[in-house]
């Protein structure tokens, strides 16, 4: 594992958690080279989730649903850990063969209900920040004591 690690952040649809975790390791965690994708097929990027990022001060450029496939693909990074970020999504990756082949985690994060009015959504996005943010700190410390013991 040379170099910053790569991870890919998972979520059903890549609209809402998985970019959560990517853009929140993007702004504070400059050691991890973050990604992220839909288990599943890909959705919407919910506004909601947008506008809570602004809200606290991390950039949300770039941002974009894609689908997990496109790590496979020839040229795409390679990746040390998956993290699979809910029940949903870890069951959703069963169809993912790759998955086999790597690093990977699941993280039991509340599931955003999109059904829910903007300000709800807005408020459960607030609430999950501290929480990915120390879900990726411990990460990166667990592949920090793997590298100092490899």
């Amino acid at each position: 594992m040379p170099g910053r690690p790569t991870v890919l952040f998972l979520c059903p649809d890549n609209g809402a958690l998985s970019l959560l975790a990517e853009a929140v390791a993007l702004h504070r965690h400059p050691g991890l080279r973050p990604f992220s994708a839909a288990a599943s097929a890909p959705g919407a990027v919910d506004p909601a989730l947008i506008e809570s990022l602004g809200e606290a001060g991390i950039p949300a450029d770039g941002l974009s649903a894609k689908p997990a496939g496109v790590f496979v693909l020839s040229g795409a990074p390679r990746l040390d850990v998956v993290v699979a970020l809910g029940e949903a999504t870890r069951k959703a990756l069963r169809h993912q063969p790759f998955l086999g082949l790597l690093r990977f985690e699941t993280w039991r994060l509340a599931e955003v209900v999109r059904s829910l009015p903007a300000p709800a959504r807005r408020s459960v996005y607030a609430r999950l920040l501290p929480e990915i943010g120390a879900a990726i700190r411990r990460l990166e410390d667990r592949i920090a004591m793997r590298r100092a013991a490899a």
